[in-house]
């Protein structure tokens, strides 16, 4: 037995931790668009669903975020094992995206929100 652990063990290790904060992140984005959607009653715009819109963008950011997260886990996978490993490009794009996106919709939420 050698006395040098096969670093790939390591990479994968790192890889799966990676795939638990991408699905951490969607998850608990999935989560937040539940509660807005249980906790949000108002739609401030009228004949707009706004509460709804918010929180169907929200779960879907989440669902991406996993789907990404998958993708990217069972890649890098594959090119850790053939050491052809490569950084993320698109599906940090992506998630930066889907993120902004979202952000931006919680801000013209919250403006429209009465003040009361």
């Amino acid at each position: 037995m050698s006395s040098h652990p096969d670093p790939r063990a390591t990479d994968h290790l790192a890889n799966e931790r990676t795939f638990l904060a991408w699905f951490r992140t969607g998850l608990t984005l999935i989560a937040l668009g539940i509660a807005a959607g249980q906790f949000l009653s108002l739609d401030v715009a009228p004949g707009f669903p706004l509460v709804r819109t918010l929180s169907t963008i929200l779960v879907a950011t989440g669902a991406i975020l996993v789907g990404v997260g998958t993708q990217r886990y069972r890649g890098n996978r594959v090119r850790i094992d053939q050491r052809e490993f490569r950084p993320a490009g698109s599906s940090v794009l992506l998630a930066t995206t889907a993120a902004l996106v979202t952000a931006a919709l919680a801000i013209v939420f919250i403006w429209l929100l009465p003040r009361g």
